[in-house]
């Protein structure tokens, strides 16, 4: 199986729209009622905030391909520490989202791999981030990858809908 991780360039700002709204919706799209989530849609995952992240030279999205089709995607801030921890640096991992037909290939292990070089490289501590409390997949993929409990924090949806959260920390 052929798999490659590229940095999300500012001239596929579209296909990083599109991808985003896709996983999000599949992931979380039973999460919250459909007016919530596509307000939250409507915030995060545009074009123009998208642009504005990825000329941020502290943001890095990477896509991860299989077989040269787009699978998924990761986005990495650097030194975004987090209340709930005195380590810093300490880059935040805040997204890692597959397309549902690739779930089951390791590839999320790949693109954990592929960002904690990259916060090693930065001279990051550690690597932070959000799960949802509901997501058990998710919750045993990072246990397994020795990410701790640390916290807790409400992932707000919209003004009228947050969900649990943990916060979780992988030392570096």
């Amino acid at each position: 199986m052929s798999i490659l991780i590229k940095a999300f360039n500012s001239s596929e700002v579209e296909t990083l729209a599109d991808l985003s709204v896709k996983t999000f919706v599949e992931s979380h799209g039973h999460s919250a009622e459909p007016a919530d989530i596509q307000k939250y849609i409507q915030t995060h995952f545009t074009t123009r905030s998208l642009s504005e992240d990825l000329l941020n030279p502290r943001i890095f999205f990477s896509k991860i391909y299989v077989e040269n089709q787009l699978a998924g995607y990761s986005k990495l801030i650097l030194n975004e520490s987090h209340p709930a921890t005195e380590l810093s640096p300490a880059a935040k991992f805040e997204r890692l989202y597959l397309l549902k037909d690739f779930y089951g290939l390791g590839l999320g292990e790949e693109l954990l791999k592929h960002n904690l070089e990259l916060a090693k490289f930065h001279d990051q501590k550690a690597l932070w981030l959000f799960v949802w409390t509901e997501n058990e997949k998710g919750l045993r993929f990072y246990q397994k990858s020795n990410f701790k409990m640390i916290g807790q924090h409400d992932f707000k949806i919209s003004e009228q809908h947050s969900n649990p959260n943990y916060v979780m920390l992988k030392m570096i």
